[in-house]
């Protein structure tokens, strides 16, 4: 499994952020006042996930609230819907910002997430699950 993990650094993220594989894309669909929107995830954390959009949303602002509906690939392979602020746009790369994760949809992030930092190595795994490594 190739997932990279993003430690939080200067760059000011609190959550790891692990990409998915190019064969297990996460989907995600999106609707806001002006948009509809299903793309994949390049990045995910307990607190959002970052998305590339080629042509550009039109109509889309940052703290611009949306619905997101996250499909986690295997071995998750759940859904869930959460509420989020678009937070930053950069070119066609746009910062989503749960607002609204609620306790078993984090559950469902931490597992996909975790599943990724234990094929990175054991020590990292543990200081996840532990809560050291977040």
């Amino acid at each position: 499994m190739n997932k990279t993990i993003n430690a939080p650094s200067q760059d000011r993220r609190e959550y790891i952020r692990v990409t998915p594989e190019p064969d297990a894309p996460i989907r995600v669909d999106i609707s806001g006042a002006d948009f509809i929107e299903t793309i994949k995830a390049v990045d995910i954390s307990e607190n959002g996930v970052g998305i590339i959009v080629q042509h550009g949303f039109h109509g889309c602002h940052v703290d611009q609230p949306a619905i997101f509906v996250i499909h986690l690939p295997q071995p998750i392979n759940k859904f869930f819907r959460v509420e989020g602020m678009i937070r930053h746009v950069r070119n066609h790369s746009f910062g989503v910002h749960f607002t609204n994760l609620n306790d078993k949809s984090r559950a469902l992030v931490r597992q996909y997430i975790a599943h990724g930092v234990k094929k990175r190595g054991w020590w990292n795994y543990i200081r996840y699950v532990m809560g050291i490594l977040h």
